[in-house]
């Protein structure tokens, strides 16, 4: 089957990678958009304020959610339709999220008595709204009955309605907080409008439950919740090191080029990987060589297009610093470094989804989940030894390292399936 043959019979699947990044699209150009202004009008030192009160933000986040958006969604479609269950099932975990929304707010007053976290702790503190709005959103009801896609278009809507808000409130470094603010307001308004649609439809209601109910869910979202920690533990963790052994303009600059490689890597990669998965695993149970045959092309389209983005993230560069200012001239060393980073993202992205779980066996799940937790203990070791002692370049090549570990060990066994 030649390019054009595959292309023609995965019309549907283009048209949806296509939409998917219409969808996707706003909800990265829209950061796009507000990231270089909020970099250039703060500096280097209150973005880094910025990004290091993300960076913990999203370790609350990945706690609030206990591994919910996997266990509360299967146990709602499988409920949905018996209403006295699916009550019973959504109280329970809305309980159970807001438990660990406050255990998570004080791990958050911890961390702000940490000496050398001292002069984020307003930010982490206003930061914390974004936490909030994320355990407001019920995702796992979305997912469950089949509706996740208003989930990305109140993200949109949110996006939106804030960007006005932040060209007016940020005008200098002294409104970080603004920053930090808005950021924050951003996963209310999409909560708040989520809520709107689950009682327009009137998809769900509050009951009473027993502790009982709620200690079931969290059991149930517990062994999720470990392996989702696991893999999920070295996103974050380069930017909050890194911040405990450098300056918060440090912190600003690196966060900076890194919310840009994400932001470019992630808006060409995710649709893709979300499209293609339930038709590569599908196409696998009839016919196992043309699902191989069709990942080979995405192998293809997805290097080109992270080839493409590396050489645009080096050849820019000047460009974007210029623009950035005098706070970010020392920033060109790290989008070098860091041009690299999605290439082995993107083999990775690949390798792992649409070959170890989409057409492998069972065994592949718990080698795909130990490679992340290979990753995280790479991604840790490395940053706390090459950022105390090349700060945040240090921490550039421990992001390369790790990204190279993951693409390697996700592409080893595919040679195996191949074959067999």
């Amino acid at each position: 089957m030649g390019v054009k043959d595959a292309l023609s019979s995965n019309k549907r699947e283009i048209k949806d990678v296509f939409y998917l990044i219409a969808l996707q699209g706003l909800n990265y150009i829209v950061p796009l958009l507000v990231l270089p202004y909020l970099m250039k009008v703060l500096g280097a030192e209150k973005f880094g304020y910025i990004g290091f009160s993300l960076a913990v933000a999203q370790y609350l986040m990945l706690l609030v959610d206990f591994g919910f958006n996997l266990s509360a969604t299967k146990r709602i479609a499988l409920a949905k339709d018996n209403q006295q269950e699916l009550n019973k099932i959504f109280s329970a975990t809305v309980y159970a999220k807001m438990g660990l929304l406050l255990l998570s707010f004080a791990l958050l007053f911890v961390v702000s008595l940490v000496p050398e976290f001292a002069v984020y702790r307003t930010t982490m503190l206003v930061m914390f709204l974004v936490v909030m709005g994320q355990a407001g959103l019920f995702v796992f009801l979305f997912q469950g009955l089949g509706q996740i896609k208003w989930v990305s278009i109140f993200n949109g809507i949110a996006k939106v309605s804030v960007l006005p808000l932040t060209f007016w409130l940020v005008k200098s470094p002294d409104d970080y907080l603004w920053a930090a603010f808005l950021q924050g307001m951003v996963a209310i308004v999409a909560a708040v409008i989520s809520w709107g649609m689950i009682a327009k439809n009137k998809w769900v209601k509050f009951v009473s439950v027993s502790w009982s109910n709620v200690k079931e869910e969290l059991s149930e979202s517990f062994p999720i919740f470990l392996s989702t920690a696991a893999t999920s533990i070295y996103t974050a963790c380069f930017v909050l090191i890194l911040g405990y052994f450098a300056t918060p303009q440090e912190v600003g600059q690196y966060s900076a080029v890194d919310r840009i490689m994400r932001a470019l890597c992630y808006m060409a990669l995710i649709p893709v990987l979300q499209v293609f998965y339930p038709h590569i695993a599908s196409l696998a149970q009839q016919d196992k060589g043309l699902a191989l045959k069709r990942v080979g092309y995405l192998f293809g389209v997805v290097v080109a297009c992270m080839v493409l983005i590396g050489c645009c993230m080096v050849f820019a560069s000047p460009y974007a610093i210029t623009f950035l200012g005098d706070d970010y001239n020392h920033t060109d060393g790290l989008f070098a470094i860091m041009a690299a980073v999605p290439l082995f993202v993107g083999l990775g992205g690949v390798a792992g989804q649409l070959v170890l779980l989409a057409i492998g066996d069972s065994s592949y799940k718990n080698y795909f989940r130990n490679v992340y937790i290979v990753a995280g203990i790479v991604a840790i070791s490395s940053v706390l030894v090459l950022s105390y002692f090349y700060g945040m370049y240090g921490t550039a090549f421990a992001l390369l390292l790790t990204e190279i570990t993951v693409c390697v060990l996700m592409i080893s066994p595919v040679r195996k399936i191949y074959k067999s």
